[in-house]
């Protein structure tokens, strides 16, 4: 509605998606560091964040074999939804209504994982431009790097946060949803509703996204003998819909954003009937 009135154009759209990477995006990444250190649950950590790399790993050669022929503007896109899940914005409030705040916990621990490839990976997947060492170099003093940073001293350490600050990085990373969902409009507001549904790509988008990722790492997890929770977080996260960066890096890379926007769009629509099926198959299965 914002966009339709002419309130966001593209200049807000794009001044909102630096908003959202530079200023709320890391405090919501500092803000999933401030959680109990405990040796006991240390195991499953490890579970989740060496399956949730592998996996990772997985899928980024899979996605250069499934798309690597497809046009060069919407190459990134189709690559980037298919390795990145929505599992923060969406998924750690269905993870949360499964499996409760021990869920959650592991859950944090991905998002960390999936951070951490998301700003060096997944940006250069975009177009950062220079040598590979400028853009390492430029990425490892990223302001969502450097929260990486802050949080790992601060968890590894179980150094307390005063409530108050605690309550702003809150806040503030709180912004993030919200924010995300008004650049993800803004661009869709550009284009008529219907050819959002008239991409046949957009499709196999989705099922790369929402069936093929989670059942691919529910077979690993079996054959790698995941224990049953990390497993069934992992799960659930890798069957989120697409990344809501997926739009916000190609607007600020000027790549195809409103074939991005089509993809979340599609995947989060399509998620809403997937995602609790392929949890429910997995976890029968188990």
């Amino acid at each position: 509605m914002a966009g339709k009135f002419n309130i966001l154009d593209s200049t807000g759209t794009r001044k909102l998606s630096e908003v959202l990477l530079y200023v709320s995006s890391p405090m919501m990444i500092l803000n999933s560091f401030f959680i109990e250190f405990s040796k006991d649950r240390m195991v499953n950590v490890l579970w989740i964040v060496g399956t949730g790399m592998g996996m990772f790993v997985v899928s980024i050669l899979l996605s250069k074999l499934i798309y690597g022929r497809f046009e060069d503007k919407i190459v990134p896109v189709l690559r980037f939804t298919a390795i990145f899940s929505n599992c923060g914005y969406i998924g750690l409030p269905f993870i949360n209504s499964l499996f409760g705040s021990e869920g959650v916990f592991y859950g944090s621990f991905y998002i960390v994982t999936f951070n951490a490839v998301l700003w060096t990976y997944g940006y250069m997947l975009y177009g950062g431009k220079g040598s590979a060492g400028q853009i390492i170099k430029k990425l490892l003093v990223s302001p969502s790097i450097i929260a990486l940073y802050v949080g790992l001293v601060v968890f590894l350490f179980s150094i307390p946060v005063p409530e108050p600050v605690k309550g702003a990085v809150k806040a503030v990373g709180d912004m993030t949803m919200p924010l995300s969902m008004l650049i993800i409009g803004g661009v869709m507001s550009t284009t008529k509703l219907h050819t959002v549904f008239s991409d046949w790509r957009v499709y196999l988008s989705s099922f790369i996204r929402l069936i093929f990722m989670p059942l691919l790492y529910s077979a690993l997890a079996y054959i790698a003998g995941v224990p049953t929770l990390p497993a069934a977080v992992l799960v659930t996260a890798l069957a989120m819909p697409a990344a809501a960066n997926t739009t916000i890096f190609a607007e600020l890379f000027d790549k195809d954003s409103v074939f991005a926007s089509k993809c979340v769009t599609v995947s989060t629509l399509l998620s809403i009937i997937t995602a609790p099926i392929v949890i429910s198959v997995v976890n029968l299965l188990k």
